[in-house]
């Protein structure tokens, strides 16, 4: 049977799929040392290599740790694709806390219950949508917000021409940042010089994340998910 459909595989796909022994963290950390002058991220043409990824991750860790947050400890992430989303999420990992999505585009009220039901302190969040979480009744108290300004990751070029003086592209500028009063910077969070190598990792039955259902039946529940899993 093994040899009936696997010659429709394409060169170099393994018949069998043999799995991970690693974390999370272990399958960046590899790739950071076996790739690192590959390129990692493509953001509108400005690219980071494998490198660069994991010395803002490494410094990212170091901020999230600076601010309290351990292993086991729920951080959320508000964010749209972006190569700030994807450092948060390993620099998360990396300290053995789990990741906790979140859709960008919700307002106030679909984050409550969320926030109610993993009780994270520490989020970070686009700075556009920093407001829902500024609004939230008192009974949910974060210690910090980290903002992020997505043009922060833009070419250069682009940049220069969201800066210039015309109607259309103030409105795109607006529609893709904004202040945000009270909340720490994302490259203040970097501004360290990385965390400590010997910094205890995750094991692969640890859980990673918890990933919010749509709630079709009832409000949304909180699927965890292992390293192991994903």
């Amino acid at each position: 049977m093994t040899s009936d459909f696997t010659r429709f595989f394409q060169p170099g796909v393994p018949a069998e799929i043999v799995m991970p022994t690693d974390s999370l963290v272990g399958l960046y950390e590899r790739s950071v040392k076996e790739a690192g002058a590959c390129v990692a991220t493509d953001f509108f043409g400005h690219t980071k290599t494998y490198s660069e990824l994991g010395d803002e991750i490494s410094r990212a860790a170091e901020g999230l740790r600076s601010l309290g947050v351990r292993a086991g400890d729920r951080v959320a992430i508000i964010l749209p694709n972006c190569p700030q989303h994807v450092i948060a999420f390993y620099a998360i990992l990396r300290l053995g806390a789990i990741v906790v999505e979140h859709n960008p585009l919700y307002t106030s009220r679909e984050l409550r219950h969320m926030f109610e039901d993993h009780s994270a302190r520490v989020a970070i969040c686009w700075d556009v949508a920093v407001k829902n979480l500024t609004n939230q009744p008192d009974d949910i108290q974060l210690d910090t917000i980290v903002a992020v300004n997505l043009l922060d990751e833009f070419p250069k070029f682009m940049r220069c021409m969201l800066g210039l003086p015309l109607p259309s592209l103030r409105r795109k500028r607006r529609s893709l940042t904004a202040r945000a009063p009270g909340a720490m910077s994302w490259k203040r969070l970097l501004s360290n010089q990385g965390l400590d190598p010997e910094t205890p990792r995750p094991r692969l039955d640890d859980i990673a994340s918890i990933q919010y259902t749509s709630g079709t039946t009832g409000q949304p529940k909180g699927a965890m998910l292992t390293h192991s899993n994903l």
